[in-house]
């Protein structure tokens, strides 16, 4: 994962000060886009649309001298100075893998149970701000373990979340599923209301709502799911059409 860095100071800066909220607002959605497609700081003007912005936004950051035009592309100022560059993104990559399957390999032989990431004392990821400490192994064997809270307020259901549970539960209503797993946890006391992973937690209950559709108890028909639903309103509807229209011509 590339990550697009802004300054600190950025809010304050004589060229940002002054933009508009939208011109802002489509710096940085150009900006993470840009770093996570490697493009280096070049932003096809047909994107303005794909980022809900104008063109007179885009105009704006030319006039502040942030962006600068390259015939139908948009071109951030000095990228090369502040975002690793594709170059050095796919060259840090290519060597983490060689250091992770040289890890696996050597995993695979007994060798060693250090973790894949080496020195936590190395320099931090160029490509990653103010990154959190990684815990190795040694540290787990010494007895640091993640603590325990209660759930995350707000507690954040992601696209990937959503997406993995709808390719297993298709029919599941996740909306209504993830407010009865929120409520629940919000009014339960003591240890059990303590989890150390949410996400599992979620899953969990996503997958036994799913089941509970899908199999159904001993002498119990499947519950129905909203598509059926659906369909039976129509089917009802459609009977009462035809008997109304069987009393019409009697």
């Amino acid at each position: 994962m590339a990550w697009f860095k802004v300054d600190d100071h950025f809010w304050s800066h004589p060229k940002t000060a002054a933009l508009s909220d939208a011109a802002t607002a489509l710096w940085l959605r150009a900006g993470s886009w840009s770093a996570g497609h490697l493009t280096d700081g070049r932003v096809p003007s047909s994107m303005l649309r794909f980022f809900s912005a104008r063109r007179r936004s885009a105009d704006e950051l030319v006039a502040a001298g942030l962006w600068t035009v390259d015939g139908d592309t948009f071109v951030f100022h000095s990228w090369a100075e502040y975002q690793p560059s594709k170059e050095q993104v796919e060259a840090k990559r290519d060597a983490t893998k060689k250091r992770v399957n040289a890890w696996r390999e050597r995993q695979g032989n007994g060798v060693t149970n250090t973790s894949p990431d080496g020195d936590r004392n190395a320099p931090p990821d160029p490509t990653r701000p103010d990154p959190a400490p990684i815990s190795t192994s040694t540290e787990v064997e010494r007895g640091t373990r993640k603590r325990a809270t209660r759930i995350p307020e707000p507690f954040i259901v992601t696209a990937d979340m959503r997406a993995d549970m709808h390719a297993e539960y298709p029919h599941l209503d996740i909306n209504h599923s993830t407010k009865q797993f929120v409520d629940y946890w919000r009014s339960a006391s003591g240890k059990n209301a303590l989890k150390k992973e949410w996400v599992a937690a979620w899953r969990f209950w996503m997958r036994r709502d799913g089941q509970a559709m899908t199999t159904p108890r001993a002498g119990q028909q499947p519950r129905p799911t909203r598509d059926d639903e659906n369909l039976s309103v129509v089917a009802r509807l459609a009977a009462q059409e035809a008997a109304q229209q069987k009393g019409l011509t009697a």
